[in-house]
């Protein structure tokens, strides 16, 4: 029965693994599309230099925001000149009026999505045309919308995670304690014998419960502070599978021990001899 034991523990622990490894991949998808985002820059061109400070001040507020620089007129225009080898001399442009050109970026994380609304806010109360933004709203949509679309495939493929493993778990479980109690129900006549059959069934199930959640969470963690993999999974997802492992290992005690009892009640027999 050992052999059983430590068989179910051990495929309790890959498939909890493998759980961990799909939403690794997961996150990867995710940062990937946050990092698209904050390659995206917003460029706004300010005419009234009066409002270029307080604007500054003002978005430099915004946590969500992580590169936030400004350019006179006059070097965006210089800097074009240069860019494109264009046939035109800095001193021809100096008597002409430029606007400034605030340029932001991003932080690669979810609070952006929502943040670059909360900064067109801000923005708008400086009387800043929208005409006057360049915000590359259409490659920005585009990267939200998939965003979006990943994130109903991550709570299909969790919600049908969970349930799978639970179900898998439960009747694992179940039908090693079911096996065990025929082979031993003849013996268990005393007091003493149910107590020790307790006793190594309580044993089992924290060694169950807790093996595969140390072996494959553990794993993860030393995994990332070896420097192999990026620790990217948020901390509170691990109380999802944590929870599942929790709630499966109550119900099965709760109907082993409507079981056990119900099975005491009935006339002992022969015990079957257990092949393994």
């Amino acid at each position: 029965m050992k052999s059983r034991f430590f068989f179910m523990t051990l495929a309790i622990c890959v498939l909890l693994a493998g759980w961990i490894v799909l939403e690794y991949q997961y996150e990867q998808a995710r940062q990937e599309k946050y990092q698209q985002l904050s390659n995206l820059p917003t460029y706004i061109y300010v005419a009234d230099s009066t409002r270029v400070a307080p604007l500054l001040e003002r978005l430099a507020e915004f946590e969500t925001i992580a590169e936030l620089n400004l350019e006179t007129g006059l070097q965006a225009a210089d800097e074009l000149i240069h860019a494109y080898q264009l046939a035109i001399s800095f001193s021809s442009i100096k008597e002409y009026e430029f606007p400034h050109i605030i340029t932001l970026k991003f932080k690669p994380i979810k609070g952006s999505v929502e943040g670059k609304t909360a900064v067109m806010r801000a923005i708008a109360e400086y009387q800043i045309q929208l005409s006057d933004i360049d915000a590359q709203s259409t490659a920005w949509n585009r990267i939200v919308s998939e965003l979006n679309t990943l994130q109903t495939r991550w709570i299909t493929s969790t919600v049908i995670t969970a349930i799978m493993l639970g179900l898998l778990f439960f009747f694992m479980r179940f039908a090693y304690e079911l096996r065990f109690l025929l082979l031993q129900k003849e013996r268990m006549v005393s007091v003493a014998d149910a107590l020790r059959k307790n006793t190594a069934t309580n044993r089992q199930t924290w060694l169950m419960l807790l093996i595969p959640l140390i072996v494959s969470i553990g794993g993860y963690f030393i995994l990332g502070a070896l420097d192999v993999i990026a620790l990217i999974i948020p901390l509170w997802w691990f109380a999802i599978p944590t929870g599942l492992m929790l709630l499966t290992t109550l119900c099965v005690s709760l109907v082993l021990n409507v079981y056990y009892h119900d099975q005491m009640l009935q006339p002992s027999f022969e015990p079957i001899e257990d092949e393994f």
